[in-house]
């Protein structure tokens, strides 16, 4: 059974056909032509999650997870602009989805009817493209025009340059007249990418000035690497003139790569400070976390910057760009390492970051009960080959000062760094991932998106852990806030809500931990358990950001203390 539309048999024809899997529909009556089509196709698997905010980002946790376009669909008015935190997120993420919103005819548009607002252009700002459909396909020129443009949407989204899209559907009533029969498969057509290679003198000119320097710094921010590429950063980072500094959003990981940035920079004195000043920054990869590296490169003026990429971006983060390489970054680095090595720069600081990361536990065992400690039991909990979702704030920066697991693969929505979605992406992710998923968030976080809850896929691999320290720790561990006098008030953001009623409420065990033998016993019933599970882990009393500079000031004396 289909939708008598036409125009929705041939959207959702072609959609289907090009392989889309999943569709996250929220409840409403305009989309009902496309929700009922999507629903009796064969090859669509249809999710309801009734909040179109918290709908968008386990959109995106799909996709994040399986590479592919994910369809979010929703009904026309506000609930197409809900849509917006998740659409930014995934353009700066560059995770591939296909926003679909119903909406009224067009001559209906500020006419006064009900559930209508300019949709036409509402997510143009943070989408790849965006199309404003045919309400009727009586020709067959429009039939052509609206089969061509989802065609190009989802070869868009999809593309080298992955990314969100948005498809705005007009539709006239009757809107729930249906047919039988199947949708067919209407003709497509595909992009074939070729890689973007450099041409030998490129490639020659490239390797001459990258040997004219012996302080080269590579830094890896988040991204989708591929297999190659990482072999081939591995292969460079074995030469000892090359520093190889990333963090967990890019899971890069290998003995001569350094992945706690912050944690090495708060362990280095002045002088070797200046000894770490590099001549080349190379960069592959979005956002980078750590603020303190982004302050250090920027002050740096004799800095030459190369970025390496096929997305098109000019972003110039630290101010010293002199080269954007629009090529495989496989080619640029494989070439580049096959040059061998010379020179000392990066061994002392490869040697410190092994002593640091040694001595991590011991220096831990001294503190008392919070934040920091906390991260230092959890991330070793984690079940082998498992997911984790590193919600924002302080939980995200918490997670950098400890090192990466080759067997944990970890991600985070690190594209905008909100706190407004992290609980539904881990939920969307949950349910296409085979494998168990955690989420890390915050209180403030987790109360935020409690919506990313309200719906039936629940999945068993889901587990949730709710570091609660009292509102938004991150505003105590950052400058400025402290010094306002209204911490508590507007940053924090103090609150009185309780997990455990909340989790009572979605039906979700429950699990309460307040010191370190209840953490360890917490962890141990939330992965030995069928089911999704919240374990809170109450710190709200401790001294958290007081912990956390004794523990930078303890790296930044520990020469002294030898």
């Amino acid at each position: 059974m289909l939708s008598d539309k036409p125009g929705v048999q041939d959207l959702v024809g072609v959609l289907a056909a090009k392989g889309l899997k999943y569709v996250v529909v929220s409840p409403g009556s305009r989309h009902a032509p496309i929700s009922l089509s999507f629903h009796h196709h064969p090859q669509i698997e249809l999710v309801v999650v009734p909040d179109e905010r918290a709908a968008a980002y386990f959109a995106l946790g799909i996709a994040q997870y399986t590479g592919v376009a994910t369809a979010v669909l929703c009904t026309s008015g506000t609930a197409a602009a809900n849509y917006g935190p998740a659409i930014a997120e995934a353009f700066y993420q560059q995770i591939p989805l296909i926003a679909i919103t119903a909406d009224r005819p067009e001559e209906w548009i500020d006419q006064g009817d009900g559930q209508t607002i300019r949709q036409k252009n509402l997510l143009t700002e943070h989408t790849l493209a965006a199309y404003h459909l045919p309400s009727e396909t009586t020709h067959h020129d429009s039939h052509w025009y609206l089969r061509r443009s989802v065609n190009e949407a989802w070869e868009i989204a999809n593309g080298a340059r992955k990314g969100p899209v948005h498809l705005n559907v007009p539709l006239r009533e009757p809107l729930y007249n249906i047919v039988e029969g199947a949708i067919s498969a209407p003709a497509t057509f595909s992009v074939i990418h070729g890689k973007k290679t450099l041409s030998k003198s490129q490639t020659e000119s490239l390797q001459s000035a990258f040997s004219s320097y012996s302080k080269i710094m590579v830094l890896v921010g988040m991204g989708h690497h591929d297999e190659p590429t990482l072999a081939a950063l591995r292969q460079l980072s074995a030469l000892p003139q090359v520093l190889l500094l990333t963090e967990t959003t890019a899971n890069l990981h290998d003995e001569n790569i350094i992945g706690c940035i912050d944690r090495l920079l708060m362990a280095v004195d002045q002088e070797q400070q200046l000894d770490m000043q590099p001549e080349l920054l190379i960069t592959l990869g979005d956002q980078i976390i750590s603020k303190k590296i982004k302050s250090y490169l920027r002050q740096l003026k004799n800095l030459k910057h190369w970025h390496i990429g096929t997305d098109g971006k000019f972003s110039d983060t630290f101010q010293r760009l002199e080269f954007l390489i629009d090529a495989d970054p496989y080619l640029v680095f494989s070439s580049l390492a096959s040059l061998g090595g010379c020179g000392s720069y990066a061994i002392p600081f490869k040697s410190l970051h092994t002593e640091i990361s040694q001595e991590q536990t011991t220096r831990l065992s001294t503190f008392p009960w919070c934040d920091l400690t906390v991260f230092g039991k959890i991330l070793p909990a984690l079940p082998s080959e498992s997911i984790l979702q590193m919600g924002n704030s302080s939980v995200v920066r918490y997670i950098q000062l400890f090192d990466s697991r080759r067997d944990i693969t970890y991600y985070g929505n690190r594209g905008t760094s909100g706190i407004d979605g992290s609980t539904s992406t881990a939920a969307g992710m949950a349910h296409v991932a085979n494998r168990i998923t955690t989420l890390i968030t915050g209180d403030i976080a987790f109360m935020y998106d409690i919506n990313g809850l309200w719906h039936e896929h629940k999945n068993n691999n889901l587990k949730i852990i709710v570091v609660n320290n009292g509102g938004g720790g991150i505003f105590k561990i950052i400058d400025g806030p402290r010094s306002t006098n209204a911490l508590e008030l507007i940053f924090e953001a103090k609150h009185n809500s309780d997990v455990r009623q909340l989790a009572a409420h979605f039906n979700i065990d429950y699990f309460h931990a307040s010191h370190e033998e209840s953490l360890i016993e917490g962890l141990d019933w939330l992965y030995n358990n069928h089911g999704c599970k919240i374990l809170e882990i109450d710190t709200a009393d401790a001294e958290n950001d007081v912990m956390l500079q004794a523990y930078f000031k303890e790296l930044k004396n520990r020469n002294t203390q030898a």
